[in-house]
């Protein structure tokens, strides 16, 4: 991941983490754990839609007969990649190979 990359994420984590802490300072703790347990619940939704959305591309590929088209499977994979690394794709046991 590029320098840049690093930079917006951690800016992204320190402004989650000071809204957080303003939001337990304005509500106290029952504010904060909310927040909290909203956040991990978003989190679980987009991860969810990103599942789903991977086995519809995975589909479309098969019924298209992509599955031999290097750029495309490359190109899937590379996505794939990068929603493991952001943490929205979790890693399975047994990995397709198309």
């Amino acid at each position: 991941m590029s320098n840049n990359g690093e930079e917006k994420e951690n800016f992204i984590d320190k402004l989650n983490k000071q809204f957080t802490d303003f939001v337990g300072n304005v509500f106290g703790e029952s504010g904060k754990d909310f927040i909290e347990e909203t956040s991990e619940k978003i989190k679980e939704f987009s991860s969810g839609a990103i599942e789903k959305f991977m086995e519809f591309s995975d589909d479309v590929i098969e019924k298209l007969n992509l599955n031999e088209n290097e750029q495309v499977i490359k190109a899937r994979d590379s996505v794939e990649d990068m929603l493991k690394q952001a943490g929205l794709l979790k890693e399975d046991e047994e990995e397709e190979d198309f």
